[in-house]
């Protein structure tokens, strides 16, 4: 890669609770409080967002299963664009996002970038994120990234042994246009999916998870066998992987020691040190192309803007 490109994308759509839109800048905040320059080394592209729409009552109904599929697909479209052009050019984009929904037109601008080539996911959160609207319970996008990824659809109820949330065909259509932004789906096999941190669990959560396959490497895995050992078993799985994409979601992070400010946080996450081992030891690796950084939000932080002084540390240890 040439050099990093930030792309800032601050569409808050997707979101249970308002204030993420304000986490690339709590971001920037805190790397200026700390004396840093990285924001003025790399040129940065902010992506427009749509974010007046959730003071419009009108907006805010549709479909009672997803809430405004159709302007996170608007963003998501024009996230996956951006992403493809800055792969294209020999640029690293680095990508930091409001809340998760985007991740789903992240993910479609890396395989549009290199739609022949083997995708490795890496995310690490406290939420598997592997809804679609046909699964979902609050409607809520953030939720449902993974699931696009994945091309999930209503037989991911038919595991479950529960009927499937009951869809117009307009929003059908909606999702299946998400699912198939840069032109491919899905954009990743559960083999090549890696979920770090995750803690929250509904029983379909589980249940998904299982039936797909999918390797998850728990918080107190990592603690009691070391960061070295997971590291080497993630690079044995990526092995076969072309590219891989990083997502890092800061409620990954321990509610009570230090991610203070997100929207869903949650208890016995990883230390601040853990997350930094484990992202500087998996971004060394040269098939990574894209990093997220995910899920910052300074409204809700009772403490200052610790949770955008957190992302910082971990943001200038690992680059």
């Amino acid at each position: 890669m040439k050099s990093i490109k930030i792309i800032e994308i601050c569409s808050e759509l997707g979101a249970a609770q308002l204030g993420a839109s304000m986490g690339p800048d709590a971001i920037r905040m805190a790397a200026h409080k700390a004396g840093s320059d990285f924001f003025s080394k790399y040129p940065t592209i902010r992506l427009p967002d749509r974010n007046y729409l959730l003071s419009n009552r009108q907006h805010n109904q549709g479909c009672s299963h997803v809430k405004r599929l159709r302007y996170i697909l608007e963003t998501c479209q024009i996230a996956c664009n951006t992403v493809a052009e800055v792969l294209e050019q020999g640029e690293f984009p680095l990508v930091f996002s409001a809340d998760h929904s985007s991740a789903a037109g992240v993910i479609a601008g890396v395989k549009q970038a290199y739609p022949e080539e083997r995708l490795g996911i890496i995310w690490i959160d406290a939420h598997s994120d592997m809804h679609s609207p046909y699964t979902t319970h609050s409607g809520n996008m953030h939720g449902m990234p993974l699931g696009s990824a994945l091309g999930l659809d209503a037989e991911a109820r038919e595991w479950l042994n529960t009927k499937p949330n009951p869809l117009p065909l307009a929003t059908q259509k909606q999702w299946t246009h998400l699912k198939e932004l840069g032109g491919i789906s899905p954009k990743v096999q559960p083999q090549d999916l890696i979920l770090i941190g995750v803690r929250f669990f509904k029983p379909e959560h589980s249940i998904l998870i299982q039936q797909l396959g999918i390797t998850l490497y728990s918080v107190a895995d990592i603690r009691e066998q070391g960061v070295a050992l997971h590291i080497e078993q993630i690079n044995q799985q990526i092995q076969d992987c072309d590219r891989v994409y990083v997502s890092f979601d800061v409620d990954s992070l321990d509610c009570h020691t230090v991610s203070f400010g997100t929207g869903t946080p949650e208890p016995d996450g990883l230390y601040l040190s853990e997350a930094i081992a484990l992202l500087k030891s998996i971004v060394a690796n040269p098939k990574v192309c894209c990093l997220e950084i995910s899920e910052v939000n300074p409204v809700l932080d009772n403490k200052g803007n610790a949770m955008g002084e957190a992302a910082w540390q971990v943001l200038e240890k690992i680059t």
